[in-house]
């Protein structure tokens, strides 16, 4: 059985990690390790973390991805555990997730299903991809759904940041979570860049996990975070979609701009600034007609 470590991404979340901590400790399949890395908490998160055996890492506030990251090559576990600090697992969730990936060495990532925390309805599930319109669409022009129901293990387009397991040799050979990205989107960009490689994202419903969505995310906060969305999925668009797909993904951020110039003017001129380093980045990935093609068919096969 390959080893399990649990990377817990933390921000003033002094009175969320108790309930995530313990319920890593009920797992059927016990990780190795846990490990809260920290933003740069002003609350007690850190004393909390230790008193409950958690090993913690301080690092700077520079987004989710980046928390991972650091904690990704603060061990040497198999398998990672990408958690945020507002979830609680049931007790088999890790034991399933992980007969998923050891079901084919060729899968990156496996995706628990999250409910809500109060009503226990399903608020994440499988993720699928169509074609959509230019405006009112999370992503101009594509349809994203990520509670597609599904009773057996299948393909998703990704799995959901703030529960995934994850292959860790892979994660660092794909560069790991792009740390440009604040918040939003990082797990959609990493795992499409899986998919780019022959490495996929499975959806495992039996495996499922209570989430307290926006638990962890003050007002004070939230125009940055709304900012990096659009800042991140227009980085995105420009590595990994075809030209095309990426065009109309930029013309619908565009038009979106006169409504809400506070975030996305911002966003686009750091675009304008990383546009080098972008194509550069584009040149190695490769987008995938064939790929995006499969994806909006609804991923047959």
């Amino acid at each position: 059985m390959p080893e399990v470590a649990v990377v817990i991404g933390n921000y003033q979340g002094e009175h969320l990690l108790p309930e995530c901590l313990h319920s890593l400790e009920a797992q059927t399949l016990r990780p190795r390790d846990a490990i809260v890395v920290d933003g740069d908490s002003s609350d007690r998160s850190v004393a909390v973390a230790e008193a409950l055996g958690a090993r913690v890492l301080r690092r700077s506030n520079r987004g989710l991805g980046h928390l991972y990251n650091e904690g990704a090559r603060a061990t040497s576990a198999e398998l990672l555990l990408l958690l945020n600090n507002d979830v609680a697992l049931d007790e088999r969730c890790v034991e399933l997730l992980v007969e998923a990936l050891r079901a084919d060495e060729s899968r990156f990532s496996a995706d628990p299903r999250q409910v809500d925390w109060e009503t226990g309805s399903d608020i994440k599930a499988r993720t699928t991809l169509s074609a959509g319109r230019l405006l009112r669409e999370y992503i101009p022009s594509l349809h994203i759904d990520d509670r597609v129901p599904s009773t057996e293990v299948v393909p998703t387009v990704s799995a959901h940041g703030a529960a995934m397991l994850v292959r860790r040799k892979l994660l660092l050979e794909l560069g790991g979570f792009d740390e440009t990205f604040f918040m939003e989107w990082e797990d959609l960009d990493l795992c499409w860049r899986a998919w780019l490689r022959g490495h996929g994202s499975v959806y495992v419903p039996d495996a499922w996990l209570r989430h307290h969505v926006g638990g962890a995310t003050s007002a004070r906060d939230l125009t940055r975070r709304l900012s990096s969305s659009h800042h991140n999925l227009m980085r995105f668009a420009l590595k990994c979609l075809p030209g095309p797909a990426a065009a109309r993904v930029l013309a619908g951020e565009l038009l979106r701009l006169p409504a809400h110039p506070r975030l996305i003017a911002p966003a686009a001129l750091a675009l304008l600034r990383e546009l080098p380093e972008i194509m550069a980045m584009r040149r190695r990935i490769a987008p995938s007609r064939a790929h995006f093609d499969w994806l909006l068919a609804g991923m047959p096969g």
